[in-house]
């Protein structure tokens, strides 16, 4: 009869992961609420406007796609930043509506004062975040093939 093997440490480690995800979640969260309260923008505005900073033009529905709202809060938001002057509309050549950021749109001094804290922090390791992305996308493959494998 084989001997039985312990896999507490495999278990809490399993266990671990959700658990430090979400820790990683309500602090993505935080940071992003300071940096929005930095600018003088909600949480949803300053998503949805480093969004158009970061890509480019984007259609109301890709915007709303990507910053996790519903079409109906993503137009209310737009609208209120266009109203401020920080997005503008366009119609593309295919009649597709483009929501734009403007140049007044600028959330570098925001960015940069976090950058600059995040470098003296880390000392020279500024590749740490790339890491626990990198990191945590492996980590959904892995679960994502051995579900596959069980199911």
């Amino acid at each position: 009869m084989p001997a039985s093997t312990d896999h507490t440490a495999d278990i809490d480690l399993l266990e671990a992961v959700p658990r430090e995800t979400a820790t990683l979640r309500t602090q993505a969260h935080r940071l992003v609420t300071a940096l929005a309260l930095r600018t003088g923008l909600t949480v949803p505005q300053f998503r949805c406007l480093a969004l158009l900073c970061r890509r480019g033009p984007l259609t109301p529905a890709e915007l709303a796609t990507q910053a996790h709202l519903p079409p109906s809060a993503a137009t209310s938001v737009t609208t209120r930043l266009e109203n401020d002057g920080l997005v503008r509309r366009t119609t593309a050549a295919d009649g597709r509506v483009l929501l734009h950021a403007t140049p007044r749109a600028r959330l570098g001094p925001a960015f940069r004062e976090l950058r600059e804290t995040w470098h003296s922090l880390l000392r020279g390791q500024d590749d740490d975040l790339a890491l626990i992305a990198g990191l945590l996308a492996d980590g959904r493959r892995l679960s994502d093939l051995v579900i596959g494998i069980v199911s």
